[in-house]
């Protein structure tokens, strides 16, 4: 941690998939927040993992469509809310 910031941790499928997995197993709901181009992570798409708050765990992609296809399975897609930050694209939740 520097200046107060924690650094993403970039995760593969899988392990998004373990992270999901325990995140159920504690009855924990959770969300994979999409962002297009943050700028901690310029020119790409991530998907942030989330339960009452982001946490450090993201997904990368070049695009939408790629980082889409790694989300884990039993997950239902919420469109960008007005009140939404810029970069965020969609959410999606736990079912």
């Amino acid at each position: 941690m520097i200046s107060g910031r924690v650094f993403d941790q970039i995760i593969a499928a899988a392990t998004a998939l373990d992270v999901q997995a325990n995140a159920t197993k504690a009855k924990i709901l959770f969300g994979w927040i999409i962002e297009r181009h943050p700028p901690e992570h310029p020119g790409k798409y991530i998907a942030r993992f989330a339960t009452t708050h982001p946490t450090i765990y993201v997904m990368a992609a070049d695009t939408l469509a790629e980082l889409q296809a790694m989300l884990p399975p039993g997950l239902a897609r919420s469109p960008r809310l007005p009140v939404d930050p810029l970069e965020v694209v969609e959410i999606w939740f736990s079912k």
